[in-house]
């Protein structure tokens, strides 16, 4: 019995370690993530500014192009984010199913940690948020609406998408904007148009 004691603590030790990894380089992605988009919306602020106060074609063509590189990107790390919550959510399942052999194996003697963490955050099971809130005995307690606030992973999330569709959306118009300008070169600015007339001449 002690050597099976502990392979389930040892093997749990090991998933509780795999879990803390998969969180961090989850969360160093998404610095990384955050980094990169910061620095193109920077570029395309500067090349839309630019655009404002001199007009011209080779301005808006890269206005156009500006989003593509980032809108790839974004694409690339919703698939990645996806991947990595796998992992994390796949090493947390391993440790509620060693806390269930555990549990199974010595009743008297074993871990819950991730059963009531998973009862708490995930499920959002109300006898053991009751059974947390009586255990901390403060008045007026923010517990409650704490664990049934929306996980980091799920902000995370959809702040990748945020800006993949912030990006089609900048593409779109900006697309769209260019190709009018080419069918309605009329409408261009008069300072951006070439000039047919030539100076007089001086007597």
């Amino acid at each position: 019995m002690e050597s099976v004691e502990k392979r389930l603590l040892e093997e749990w030790k090991a998933n509780l370690d795999l879990l803390k990894f998969y969180e961090t380089l989850k969360q160093q992605r998404f610095s990384h993530f955050l980094a990169i988009q910061t620095a193109f919306l920077a570029i395309f602020g500067l090349i839309a500014r630019e655009a404002i106060g001199v007009f011209s074609l080779v301005s808006m063509a890269a206005l156009v192009l500006v989003p593509v590189a980032p809108l790839f990107i974004s694409f690339y790390f919703m698939r990645l984010d996806a991947r990595g919550r796998a992992f994390v959510d796949t090493a947390n399942t391993r440790l509620l199913l060693l806390e269930a052999e555990w549990a199974g194996a010595f009743p008297q003697n074993h871990f819950s940690t991730y059963q009531q963490q998973f009862a708490l955050l995930s499920r959002r099971d109300p006898q053991t948020t009751d059974r947390y809130i009586r255990v901390r005995g403060l008045a007026d307690d923010p517990y409650r609406q704490l664990v049934a606030s929306r996980s980091a992973h799920a902000s995370e999330t959809a702040i990748l998408r945020l800006f993949w569709w912030l990006w089609i959306v900048l593409f779109s118009s900006m697309l769209v904007h260019l190709g009018w300008h080419v069918a309605h070169p009329e409408w261009q600015p008069a300072a951006t148009q070439p000039s047919n007339t030539r100076p007089a001449a001086v007597p």
